[in-house]
């Protein structure tokens, strides 16, 4: 998604996911979130035209404007070109470095849908470059991200982004304010990157394989779902363990919370096969 700018109106690309934001209403949600100041470097996923891009520059010291579509780079340049502290990047937000970022920068983006949790993927991978991020997401991704255990939008997801970083419901945007106008509703989310995790735990990459297998076969109980990923590993060993920690072997993985992945994990380190590779 991007914005649109009364100066020129390209027309939207179904390749890059482009829907051109049109309402001041929804412009000005985004600013509020953003918090924005004069000593703030900003980075803008999804320039676009450059609506959000001007108002970005009428408040931050420094802007950063990635846009993949090559098109749009010129006029874009163009427009800012008696501003230099907007800076127009010609990238594609899959492959840019974000490492490069002056630290700490304050992230702003309109993501397209179906390239979104890669990009976010890549965000949170990056955190230590950013302190705040406001990222327009499709309204189903955002819920995934703030979604409580037991629920539908609970998933491996969710754990991620939550060990990583704290992340607030901004509110929703209706198709009515793009052009076109996408067939599902969006959501603006704020998303504020922990010093720490949450949590202590022996090995976060050994976490994470849990959580995936976890949820791999979401309707399965969760020693059968551990089971089929880890194979082969005794069954009364794995029960024992489960149960060891709390946590009852017949309940499905959605129901789990973060500190309860946690513990598994510690206790499933030892018992469980490593990952061949």
């Amino acid at each position: 998604m991007n914005d649109v700018s009364h100066r020129f109106s390209p027309h939207p690309k179904k390749r890059f996911g482009q829907h051109f934001l049109t309402s001041p209403t929804v412009l000005h949600g985004i600013l509020h979130l953003a918090e924005l100041t004069p000593e703030d470097v900003v980075a803008e996923i999804g320039a676009g035209t450059g609506t959000l891009t001007e108002a970005l520059a009428s408040r931050a010291g420094r802007v950063l404007a990635l846009e993949l579509d090559r098109e749009l780079i010129a006029p874009l340049r163009q427009r800012f070109a008696d501003r230099p502290h907007v800076e127009i990047i010609h990238a594609d937000a899959l492959a840019f470095d974000f490492a490069q970022l002056p630290a700490p920068t304050k992230v702003v983006a309109n993501l397209p849908y179906g390239t979104a949790v890669a990009i976010l993927t890549r965000l949170l991978n990056q955190r230590p470059r950013w302190r705040s991020a406001v990222i327009m997401l499709q309204r189903e991704v955002a819920e995934r991200l703030y979604a409580r255990a037991g629920t539908k939008a609970y998933g491996s997801l969710t754990l991620r982004t939550q060990w990583y970083a704290t992340v607030e419901k901004g509110f929703n945007v209706p198709p009515s304010a793009f052009f076109p106008p996408p067939k599902v509703m969006s959501t603006v989310v704020r998303i504020i990157p922990r010093p720490t995790p949450p949590a202590a735990v022996q090995d976060e990459a050994w976490l994470f394989r849990i959580v995936h297998a976890a949820f791999a076969q979401r309707r399965k109980m969760l020693i059968n779902a551990l089971r089929h990923e880890f194979q082969p590993v005794d069954p009364d060993l794995l029960r024992q363990t489960l149960e060891g920690r709390g946590i009852a072997p017949t309940r499905r993985g959605e129901t789990l919370s973060l500190d309860e992945f946690v513990r598994l994990a510690d206790g499933l380190q030892r018992l469980l096969p490593a990952p061949e590779g």
